[in-house]
């Protein structure tokens, strides 16, 4: 089964569909009474065995869910005092495999979960590698700013929040307070007393991943979400580009110190939206296996097949009916698979059925919008608007210069999930795509950004107008 019901021991209620935008996988597993199984991309994950893996997607496709359903199922789960507990008594462990929890101090207050499928299919492999190692996990949307220095104390806000909470470093916070840390531990006081330097920013995760190496003698898993979402603000709002050039470099040097050479990183993935080229941010680096949604790996694990909402739908009761949710929210075509986009999905499960814009009022579309109000563009929006298709290559690594140009706004807009294209499997070594709009939530965008065009031009036909008065 593709979606999972797992219940509670009381009177029988109306399924509860998971909070929306929730990035906790385990509040999604004990909070909600449906949703889709996408465990086993932890067995690619491992099965694969790549140094660092790159995988872009869509916002709002599960990529941050993701990383915290691996975060759970690899992490070593300890105490507050940082002690690593036995794994009967882990949350995550019965979250896996199965077993009852407890909701709340009241007796009756109990679930009753069933094994996932990653449980069910791959036993040997979650007995060897569930709660076996410490992982990192560094979520990069919120580092954004107007300056380089506001960029900078951003992502220094992400380190010290990173050191101030982890669990792990439970023992050396409480000697950091007593002043008690020694040898090549004393590198730990500044990150809890809040005086990084940019050298302290750039080898943080390095010394995190040596650190909790030497306490739990296993390799470490790395796991940076987003971390294209910083250069792309940059861009945006960063005039001087001297300034935006320091972002690159600042994320460049991170990367590469975490990533090149670590002797303690087991694997480490990385998520995003698309690689940006040009900024050179793995530059130095020769390990980095990309996945993108043209391609097989992975494929499944993002967006929701057809079956998986036929489940969803047999869960919970709704009014509307499959086809006008297929008309709605269907159609993306990846590898060889056609996707619902799963954020409108559970926003309309959530709403009991109710049709909405959802996901594109979920996010803004600034790095495109001046290109897509040009008149040079207006002939293709039409075609696309009337249900026409666009040949054109497409570029895996798009820079920020690309998106002027045709061939690099159109690939933005393919990984972004604005558009999708023609049977890619029917040409896998191919870089040229027939695209077109996946459905009528997107159609929308489209015919909003051409009224917005319309209105544009009445306006300046009307200063035009005025002038000659």
């Amino acid at each position: 089964m593709s979606t999972v019901p797992h219940h509670c021991q009381t009177a029988a209620k109306k399924p509860r569909v998971r909070a929306i935008g929730t990035e906790s996988f385990a509040k999604l597993v004990l909070k909600s009474d449906v949703f889709v199984d996408k465990t086993l991309l932890i067995q690619e994950f491992l099965e694969r065995e790549d140094e660092v893996a790159l995988i872009t997607r869509p916002r709002r496709w599960g990529k941050s869910l993701n990383m915290d359903m691996l975060k759970c199922f690899l992490a070593i789960e300890v105490d507050a005092q940082g002690k690593a507990l036995p794994q009967p008594q882990c949350l995550h462990h019965k979250i896996f495999a199965g077993g009852e929890v407890a909701l709340g101090p009241d007796a009756d207050q109990v679930k009753q979960l069933s094994p996932l499928k990653i449980a069910q299919e791959y036993p040997d492999l979650v007995r060897h590698h569930q709660g076996k190692y410490p992982v990192i996990r560094l979520g990069l949307k919120d580092v954004r700013g107007r300056s380089y220095l506001q960029i900078e104390n951003a992502l220094k806000e992400k380190i010290t929040e990173l050191y101030r909470e982890d669990r792990y470093l439970a023992p050396y916070r409480a000697q950091a307070a007593a002043g008690s840390l020694k040898g090549e531990y004393k590198k730990l006081q500044r990150y809890f007393d809040e005086t990084l330097t940019r050298e302290d920013i750039v080898n943080s995760l390095r010394l995190l991943s040596w650190v909790l190496n030497k306490d739990f003698g296993q390799p470490v898993y790395i796991l940076i979400d987003e971390y294209d979402t910083p250069i792309n603000q940059a861009y945006l709002k960063l005039q001087d580009k001297a300034e935006f050039e320091k972002v690159l470099e600042l994320f460049r040097e991170l990367l590469g110190a975490t990533l090149k050479g670590n002797p303690y990183l087991a694997q480490s993935l990385i998520t995003g939206i698309l690689r940006i080229a040009r900024a050179d941010l793995f530059s130095n680096l020769n390990n980095v296996q990309e996945y993108t949604l043209l391609d097989q790996e992975f494929i499944t694990f993002y967006g929701f097949t057809q079956l998986e909402v036929d489940e969803l739908l047999t869960q919970v009761n709704m009014s509307t009916i499959s086809e006008e949710i297929r008309r709605w929210y269907n159609g993306y075509t990846f590898g060889k698979h056609i996707f619902y986009n799963p954020w409108s999905i559970m926003c309309c499960l959530g709403k009991e059925g109710a049709l909405d814009h959802y996901w594109l009022d979920s996010g803004g579309t600034q790095l495109i919008d001046s290109v897509l109000l040009s008149d040079a563009i207006q002939p293709d929006l039409q075609t696309l608007i009337d249900g026409g298709a666009l040949s054109t290559s497409i570029m895996k690594q798009i820079s920020f210069d690309d998106i002027t140009e045709l061939e690099g706004l159109y690939s933005l807009l393919l990984f972004s999930g604005y558009l999708k294209p023609k049977n890619p499997q029917e040409k896998p070594s191919t870089t040229t795509y027939e695209l077109s709009i996946p459905n009528y939530e997107v159609q929308h965008i489209y015919e909003r950004w051409r009224m917005r065009w319309v209105n544009k031009k009445k306006w300046d036909w009307s200063k035009r107008g005025w002038h000659k008065l």
